[in-house]
């Protein structure tokens, strides 16, 4: 059975149970059933449909778990006759693994997007993918990465923006514009004498008295925010937030995070308790973009 949400009844989107407060803001929103057996083997079970289907699921946590349960989905959907299937992943793991770091091992993100495209997937609507380049690895599906950079931008005031190395410094770039503040990221370097590893902004923006916002797109453990935070605050930083996309704090990252940082405001990627930014409006755009588009 679908619900009706207000959205443009073309496209049918399905939902796992674990992603209906942001599916319920896309459309007609039917539920996928999902069982696990006692032996660990896992069964979801789809509503007949066919023609153009947004499949919605989070991935995190049970990331394993999850993925077999999509790809069951995926094949479900393909043999129903499904035209064309637009996944709908607000946080896609894997994503850090977007190289060779060692002989031996797999790229793993180039891994993930290649079974999508072999099970004829048109498009993965994602938000804020740790390297944007990765979406090269499959370039038969359409990869949409979403960055909710206003919506971040309307939630704090900030004097300057920092990225805590130069891998997340596009993201100070675009939400440093967005506030209309300066942007810079840390340098690390170790003095030779004593070892100690200090960070020291790029450029000359001045941190003394200022009200800073650490941008990022994923925290896990939290050691790399937390580093940046107390350079911040020994560079002499009145304040420091932290505007994280996928807060996935594991472990104890969230007192780690809290012993320093003075707000943490997350997206609602993952459920967390900071996430005070819904990313679902900005799925539903993307979504509409590319139900309504001939690409």
């Amino acid at each position: 059975m679908f619900k009706t949400c207000g959205f443009d009844s073309s496209v049918r989107v399905l939902s796992f149970p674990n992603a209906f407060d942001i599916s319920s803001e896309l459309g007609v929103v039917g539920e996928v059933e999902e069982r696990v057996f006692p032996d660990g083997e896992v069964l979801v079970r789809l509503p007949d449909v066919g023609g153009e289907v947004a499949l919605v699921l989070r991935l995190f946590p049970n990331v394993n778990d999850n993925l077999i349960k999509l790809l069951l989905a995926i094949d479900a959907l393909n043999d129903m006759g499904a035209r064309r299937v637009i996944l709908v992943l607000p946080y896609l793991p894997y994503s850090r693994q977007d190289r060779r770091f060692r002989p031996g091992e797999p790229i793993s993100s180039k891994t993930l997007l290649k079974t999508f495209s072999a099970f004829s997937v048109h498009t993965v609507i994602t938000v804020d993918l740790h390297k944007s380049y990765i979406s090269e690895y499959a370039p038969r599906v359409l990869i949409k990465n979403l960055y909710p950079a206003a919506e971040f931008a309307a939630r704090v005031s900030a004097d300057v923006v920092l990225s805590p190395d130069v891998g997340s410094l596009h993201r100070a770039e675009i939400l440093g514009s967005q506030m209309g503040v300066p942007h810079t990221h840390f340098v690390k370097s170790r003095d030779r004498n004593t070892g100690v590893v200090v960070l020291t902004p790029k450029s000359d923006v001045e941190l003394r008295g200022m009200r800073v916002a650490i941008v990022d797109d994923i925290v896990s453990t939290g050691g790399t925010l937390v580093e940046a935070c107390r350079a911040a605050k020994t560079l002499g930083a009145s304040r420091v937030y932290a505007l994280i996309t996928h807060c996935l704090f594991v472990k104890d990252a969230r007192d780690k995070v809290l012993s320093c940082v003075d707000r943490v405001i997350c997206t609602d990627t993952v459920l967390n308790e900071f996430a005070e930014v819904k990313v679902g409006p900005l799925l539903r755009k993307a979504l509409d973009e590319v139900t309504t588009s001939n690409i």
